[in-house]
C-alpha cells in the first residue's frame, strides 16, 4: 500500500498536480518532507510491525480545510484514512478511496477463533458503509472488486491494478536463462546471505502469517529442499508465523538450506529479486498480487498458487505457473528450475504481462477516475 501511494504521488506530481500526503509517524522515518503531514501513530495491537495514526489529533481537519483539496484519496478505513472519510463529508470533497485489505481474513487475531464469524460479519457491515460514503471506490483486482460486491457496496467500483514502478524492478544485468553474473552489489549481497553456497536460490517474500499459508508452503518446499541440497530457500520478511517456520525447518533438517532475513526496507527489495531463481507462493488470501508482479518485472518467474486476483494479469503457463493442487508443486518448481528453454520463454512473458500494469498506466488511470468525480 505504501509503494502504490508514493508511485501515485510522483507520477501525478509529474503530471502537474500538487498532492499532499497526510501519513502516521514512524520511527524508522525521519526524512523531512513539506507535503507530507505526519500524524501521530502507535503500533497496531494486532499487528505491532503496523502503526496506525491516533483519530483524534487537533489541528489535523483544519490543515486539511486550509489546502482547499480538490479531491481526497483514502488508501485504509482506518487511522489516517478516517480524517479523510470525516474531511471529505465535512467540506464536502470529491472522496476516492482504494480499498486494499480484506480485512474478515484478519479478524482471528483478534478473535482467537472465538465468535469469528460475527467478526466477520462486522466487518462486512463496516466496509459497506464506509465505502458507500465514497465517492467512488477503487478495486485494485477483480477479485476485490467481486468481494466489495458481494458485501452489496453500492458506491461506483473502477478496477485498477496497482502498477509496479519498471525502472525499479527489472531484471537488468541477469541473464534470461539463469541468474548468473550480474552486479558486484548483488555478489556481495548472495555472499552476506549465503545464498551463494546454492545452486539455486527459491524465494518467498511478504508476510509470515497465517492468512499468507506459509507454513502450507513451507510443506510444500520440503521435500524439494530435502531431495535438492543444493537448493536454499530465502525467506523475506516477518510475521507471527516467522518462529514457527524457523521451528519447522530445524525439525526437518532444513535449518541450514532456509535462510530467513526479516523485514527489510523497501528500497532494498529489489535485488532480493535479482537474486533469486524462482519465486513461491501459497496464499488463498491475496487481494493484489503486488509481489507477484514485481517479481516477473524483475525477470523471476513464479510457480504460485491459483488466486483470482491474477484473472486479467497472469496467464497460467505462459506468464507464470500457477497450481491448484498440490501435487502440482513440487514438478513445476522443478521444470522452471531445470529447463532453461522454459525458463526463457516465461521470464520473457513475464516481462510482458508486467509492462501492462506499469506505473505510468496506473497513474494515469487513477487520474481517470478522479475525473469521474467530478460535478
Amino acid at each position: 500500500m505504501v509503494s502504490s501511494m508514493l508511485m501515485l504521488r510522483e507520477g501525478l506530481e509529474a503530471r502537474g498536480h500538487e498532492v499532499w500526503v497526510f501519513a502516521p509517524t514512524n520511527p524508522l522515518d525521519d526524512e523531512i518532507d513539506d507535503h507530507i503531514i505526519r500524524i501521530s501513530s502507535l503500533p497496531l495491537v494486532v499487528l505491532p510491525e503496523r502503526r496506525v495514526a491516533t483519530p483524534l489529533e487537533l489541528g489535523i481537519m483544519r490543515k486539511i480545510r486550509s489546502f482547499n483539496l480538490d479531491i481526497i484519496h483514502t488508501q485504509t478505513e482506518f487511522g489516517v484514512g478516517s480524517y479523510g472519510f470525516r474531511a471529505a463529508h465535512r467540506y464536502h470533497i470529491p472522496h476516492v478511496h482504494t480499498y486494499h485489505t480484506a480485512w474478515e481474513e484478519y479478524t482471528h487475531y483478534v478473535t482467537r477463533g472465538m465468535f469469528d464469524g460475527t467478526a466477520k460479519n462486522a466487518v462486512r457491515i463496516y466496509t459497506k458503509v464506509m465505502c458507500d460514503r465514497c465517492t467512488r471506490i477503487v478495486a485494485p483486482t477483480v477479485k476485490t472488486e467481486e468481494l466489495l460486491l458481494g458485501y452489496k457496496v453500492a458506491t461506483p467500483i473502477d478496477v485498477v491494478p496497482t502498477g509496479v514502478d519498471l525502472a525499479r524492478f527489472s531484471p537488468t544485468g541477469i541473464s534470461a536463462a539463469s541468474h548468473t553474473g550480474g552486479s558486484e552489489a548483488l555478489a556481495e549481497l548472495e555472499r552476506r546471505l549465503g545464498t551463494d553456497r546454492f545452486k539455486h536460490t527459491i524465494l518467498s517474500l511478504g508476510r509470515i502469517a497465517t492468512e499468507k499459508s506459509v507454513v502450507g508452503l513451507f510443506d510444500l518446499m520440503t521435500p524439494y529442499l530435502k531431495a535438492h541440497p543444493d537448493t536454499c530457500f530465502l525467506i523475506v520478511g516477518d510475521g507471527p508465523s516467522r518462529s514457527d517456520l524457523e521451528h519447522m525447518a530445524k525439525k526437518r533438517g532444513l535449518a541450514d538450506q532456509s535462510i530467513f532475513t526479516g523485514e527489510l526496507p523497501w528500497d532494498q527489495i529489489p535485488n532480493y529479486y535479482r537474486i533469486a531463481d524462482v519465486l513461491v507462493g501459497n496464499s488463498h488470501s491475496e487481494t493484489q498480487g503486488l509481489t507477484f508482479i514485481e517479481a516477473i518485472a524483475s525477470g523471476v518467474p513464479l510457480v504460485v498458487r491459483y488466486n483470482t486476483c491474477f484473472d486479467g494479469i497472469l496467464e497460467d503457463g505462459v506468464s507464470g505457473t500457477l497450481f491448484t493442487k498440490n501435487g502440482e508443486f513440487e514438478p513445476a518448481l522443478h521444470a522452471i528450475l531445470t529447463d532453461r528453454e522454459l525458463r526463457a520463454e516465461r521470464i520473457e512473458a513475464g516481462i510482458e504481462a508486467a509492462a501492462a500494469v506499469s506505473k505510468d498506466r496506473f497513474v494515469e488511470a487513477i487520474e481517470a477516475v478522479y475525473e469521474k468525480t467530478r460535478p
